[in-house]
């Protein structure tokens, strides 16, 4: 009973996120950041990151949403959670939920990773909802 009210907070998420491109491979996978809801937290960015498969995985998977934390000065990055879910652009069920292990990673250059932490260390913040 827990996970339908989880679910439904996800879904109305993606349907209300400002997904910008960042990066396609060369499979057609492509990469978005979420601009609308980029935030300061603890003194890191966190930022939402969709992977969106452009076709499913094979483990009923067709794209990955998580929320990922930048220390934009020393150049690393952590996943702090990450959901699969069965249709594009974050849409459909959840196919499964993991939390991240805490681990920061260091951006190397001229990657997938190094991508995501420009566009996430120079995109403007998003304001603070209103209260």
């Amino acid at each position: 009973m827990k996970k339908l009210p989880i679910l439904l907070i996800f879904l109305g998420f993606a349907a209300h996120a400002e997904w910008q491109l960042v990066h396609t491979d060369a499979s057609a996978a492509r990469f978005f950041v979420d601009k609308d809801n980029l935030r300061i937290i603890n003194g890191f960015r966190r930022a939402w990151v969709l992977n969106d498969l452009g076709k499913s995985n094979g483990q009923g998977t067709e794209s990955f949403r998580s929320v990922e934390e930048y220390d934009c000065e020393q150049l690393q990055a952590r996943v702090m959670q990450i959901h699969a879910m069965s249709g594009p652009m974050a849409t459909g069920n959840l196919v499964a939920r993991r939390s991240g292990n805490g681990q920061w990673l260091k951006a190397e250059s001229e990657t997938l990773d190094a991508r995501l932490m420009d566009a996430i260390c120079t995109l403007p913040l998003s304001e603070a909802p209103a209260q």
